[in-house]
């Protein structure tokens, strides 16, 4: 099936738990390089990543028999994986991360339009600052701000990788969003 390359992955998954493992070598030629920008961004080190990678598609590999196109495209499905591979890697660290505790008064009172306002101010450095202010995210929260935004994926999709509600989702984006706002402006004010 190798010169069958353009099948779809849905057909390439029913032909390989038939007997044809030989074929998920496509399946991995298509998507290790999007699966590899999905945990590098959690993942800053790209030999890590990789690994990471190559351990999701394992993982993919012996659980293909239990993929159902039914619930979502096969790409969603690997995503999943590799997500959940990431956060079991990662369990163990601890990282410092952001936390709005401390600023909760003014996160709790801040609205979306006051980031929209923030990152329009027109400050030369707000890229930067926006950058350093992902960077004190978790992984996790990293990942969903990525997906969401930067990737446009939709809140079903979102929620089927992460695993979570479309509720719950909503509402960590909007936390989110406060804690990026805080962080933002203490790093503004830090700068000055």
């Amino acid at each position: 099936m190798q010169q069958n390359s353009h099948i779809s992955d849905e057909k390439l998954v029913q032909h390989i738990v038939e007997g044809h493992p030989e074929d998920f070598a496509i399946l991995v030629e298509r998507h290790s390089a999007n699966l590899l920008h999905f945990v590098g961004r959690m993942i800053s080190v790209p030999e890590e990543a990789e690994e990471v990678v190559m351990d999701a598609l394992l993982a993919a590999y012996q659980r293909l028999g239990d993929y159902d196109d039914g619930r979502a495209p096969f790409i969603v499905w690997l995503r999943r994986i590799a997500f959940n591979t990431t956060t079991h890697r990662l369990r163990g660290r601890r990282p410092q991360f952001v936390s709005i505790d401390e600023n909760w008064a003014e996160a709790s009172q801040t609205s979306d339009a006051n980031l929209d306002s923030l990152l329009s101010e027109g400050q030369s450095n707000i890229g930067e600052l926006l950058d350093k202010a992902l960077e004190l995210l978790s992984p996790e929260e990293r990942t969903l701000i990525h997906l969401f935004y930067t990737d446009g994926r939709p809140l079903r999709e979102i929620s089927f990788i992460l695993d979570l509600s479309v509720t719950a989702l909503t509402s960590r984006l909007h936390r989110i969003r406060k804690k990026l706002y805080v962080t933002i402006k203490r790093l503004s004010n830090e700068n000055q």
